[in-house]
C-alpha cells in the first residue's frame, strides 16, 4: 500500500519550518554578538570610510530584520556568502567538504546499525543472563560517553602512544602526490578505487579508523538497548512461542518474524541520532584534523567567520531535516500504520 500524500506533505512542511527556524535563529545570534563584523569584513588596517562602506555592504546600518530578508534572499538564490577564512563561496566550500564528512557519518552509521541489531538480538536471546548483563553495560557506556573526550583518548593512546593508527588528516599528501592520487568524487576510498590506488586507499582506511569507532559509539549503543528492548519484547508474544512449538528453528523465528519487530523502530531512532552524530562529527573532525563540514564549522568560530559559521549551521540543519524525512518514509513504508 503506498504511503499517503497526505503524510508526504505534513513531513515535508515540517522539514521547511524547521530549517527556516533554524536560519533564523542563527541569523540573530550573529547578529546580536558584539563581534563588530563589518571591521573582520574591512580587515584590521581598514580606514573610517572603508569601515562603513563594509557596514553598508553587509547591510548592518539596516534593522536586523531587514538584514534577514536581504540574507534570505541571497540564499534562496544559492548565495550563502563570502567566507572572510577562505575567501570563497560558502556554499562552494560546504559542498567541497561534504563529502568527507558523509565517508564518515555513513560508514560510522552502517556499522552502528549491523552490529547493533546483531549484538541487541544477541542479547535478547541470552535475557538476564551473563552476556546479556554485559552488552547492555557495554551499550550504556558507548551512548553516555562524550564524543570529544573518546576521540582525545583515541588519538592519544593509538595514535600517539602505541602509534599503531594514523592520528589525524584524511589523507598522506606525500603518499598522494607520490602515488598521483587525484580526488574525483571527494569520497577518497571511492576515488583511490577507481584509480585503483591501493596505497593511497588503505591509508584513506586506516585514517578512518578513530574517527568512525568514535562517531558510531552513541548510535551503536542507542541501537544495542533498542534492539534489545524490543526482541525481548516480541519473544514473549504468543505467535513466536508458537512458531518455536510447531518446530521452527529458533534463528527462522528470530531473523524472520521478531526481527520485523525491531526493524522498523530502530531506523527511526537511527534517524533523530543523526543530527547528533553530525553535531559531535563537529569535534571529532576537530580533534584529528580532518577536513569536513564539522572542521570547516569549527574553523569559522574560531576565526569569527560569521558568514561561513551561518551557511554550515543552517547546512546542517537542512541534512538533519533530510534524514529525518528518509526515515520518517522508510519508517512509513516498513510499518503502515504511520502511513497516515
Amino acid at each position: 500500500m503506498p504511503i499517503s500524500r497526505d503524510y508526504l506533505v505534513k513531513r515535508i512542511v515540517m522539514l521547511f519550518l524547521v530549517v527556516f527556524g533554524v536560519l533564523v535563529i542563527a541569523f540573530i545570534i550573529t547578529r546580536v554578538i558584539p563581534a563588530r563584523p563589518e571591521l573582520l569584513w574591512a580587515g584590521p588596517h581598514a580606514k573610517a570610510e572603508q569601515i562603513e562602506r563594509a557596514r553598508q555592504d553587509l547591510h548592518l546600518d539596516k534593522p536586523i530584520y531587514i538584514q534577514l530578508y536581504y540574507y534570505l534572499a541571497d540564499f534562496l538564490r544559492g548565495n550563502w556568502g563570502v567566507s572572510w577564512r577562505t575567501r570563497q563561496p560558502v556554499l562552494l566550500d560546504i559542498i567541497s567538504c561534504l563529502p568527507a564528512t558523509l565517508e564518515l557519518t555513513i560508514t560510522a552509521f552502517l556499522l552502528a546499525f549491523v552490529i547493533g541489531v546483531f549484538l541487541g538480538l544477541v542479547a535478547a536471546v541470552n535475557y538476564n543472563k551473563f552476556v546479556d548483563k554485559a552488552i547492555s553495560l557495554i551499550s550504556t557506556v558507548m551512548a553516555s560517553t562524550p564524543v570529544f573526550w573518546l576521540a582525545l583518548i583515541l588519538q592519544t593512546v593509538f595514535g600517539i602512544w602505541l602509534q599503531v593508527l594514523p592520528a589525524g588528516m584524511r589523507v598522506d599528501l606525500s603518499l598522494a602526490i607520490k602515488t598521483g592520487f587525484k580526488p574525483i568524487t571527494n569520497f577518497y576510498l571511492l576515488d583511490a578505487l577507481l584509480q585503483l590506488n591501493m596505497p593511497v586507499f588503505l591509508d584513506v582506511l586506516k585514517r578512518m579508523v578513530l574517527p568512525v569507532i568514535t562517531l558510531m559509539m552513541y548510535p551503536l549503543g542507542l541501537t544495542i538497548r533498542m534492539t534489545r528492548s524490543l526482541a525481548v519484547e516480541a519473544l514473549q508474544e504468543l505467535y513466536v512461542k508458537a512458531l518455536e512449538v510447531w518446530g521452527l528453528p529458533k534463528k527462522l523465528v528470530l531473523y524472520r518474524y521478531v526481527l520485523k519487530n525491531v526493524i522498523a523502530p530502530v531506523i527511526a531512532s537511527l534517524g533523530l541520532s543523526f543530527g547528533y552524530t553530525i553535531t559531535g562529527a563537529l569535534m571529532v573532525e576537530l580533534v584529528f584534523v580532518y577536513p569536513g563540514i564539522g572542521y570547516y564549522i569549527g574553523m569559522a568560530l574560531l576565526s569569527f567567520d560569521y558568514p561561513a559559521i551561518l551557511g554550515g549551521i543552517v547546512f546542517v540543519a537542512i541534512i538533519y531535516s533530510v534524514a529525518n524525512l528518509v526515515v520518517d518514509i522508510i519508517h512509513a513504508w516498513i510499518d503502515p500504520r504511520v502511513r497516515f
